[in-house]
């Protein structure tokens, strides 16, 4: 198991636009899901998604528009893909019970895989590691992170809701060239990791 969390992961001008595009300034289609996830049975949280990339097929033509969109581009080119299995856009509304609630852990696919989550508000709704390590919600913050095991999300209750982008794919994680430009920027947590030019 490893993760590895960066903070200012993006300049204060993208992370803007790519939270403007994201909060309904630019109108982004999210979908209603009446359950977090196929383990989440006894709670009647909803959430809105937009899955726009799976198993190497745009499922929307907001594919093509993330990939030449300005707001993405530096977040995407951030990652060092060589194949992505999925990007997934995630927002958890106000948690109905008045409590932080943790949903089920879950792992995104069986197969091993690496994943990037990154973090579009600060909120009170973690997301918590397999070894119960909670990696707190905070705008323009990415975490890095074995897919394969289990983890969660949560549902705030300080804000209306929590907005991350999942990034589910084959590689070697964060960029070198783009670690060399943030050298400022040291993980505020990291777990089996020597290098972090190497990781994933």
């Amino acid at each position: 198991m490893y993760y590895v969390v960066y903070d200012d992961f993006l300049s204060h001008a993208d992370y803007g636009r790519l939270k403007h595009y994201l909060s309904g300034g630019a109108g982004f289609p999210w979908n209603f899901s009446s359950r977090i996830n196929d383990n989440d049975v006894d709670n009647d949280d909803f959430y809105f998604a937009q899955t726009v990339y799976t198993q190497h097929h745009a499922l929307t033509r907001q594919w093509n528009q993330m990939i030449d969109a300005d707001p993405f581009v530096p977040l995407i080119n951030a990652i060092g893909f060589v194949s992505m299995t999925r990007i997934k856009c995630n927002m958890y509304m106000k948690s109905s019970t008045g409590e932080v609630y943790h949903h089920a852990k879950h792992v995104d696919y069986d197969n091993p895989n690496k994943g990037a989550l990154f973090y579009l508000t600060t909120c009170d709704a973690p997301t918590t590691m397999a070894d119960g390590y909670e990696v707190q919600a905070v705008e323009n913050r990415m975490l890095f992170f074995d897919a394969a095991t289990p983890h969660c999300s949560s549902s705030p209750t300080n804000t209306a809701n929590r907005i991350t982008i999942n990034f589910n794919y084959h590689g070697y994680g964060i960029k070198p060239d783009y670690i060399h430009q943030m050298r400022s920027h040291l993980p505020v947590v990291s777990k089996n990791l020597e290098k972090l030019e190497n990781f994933g």
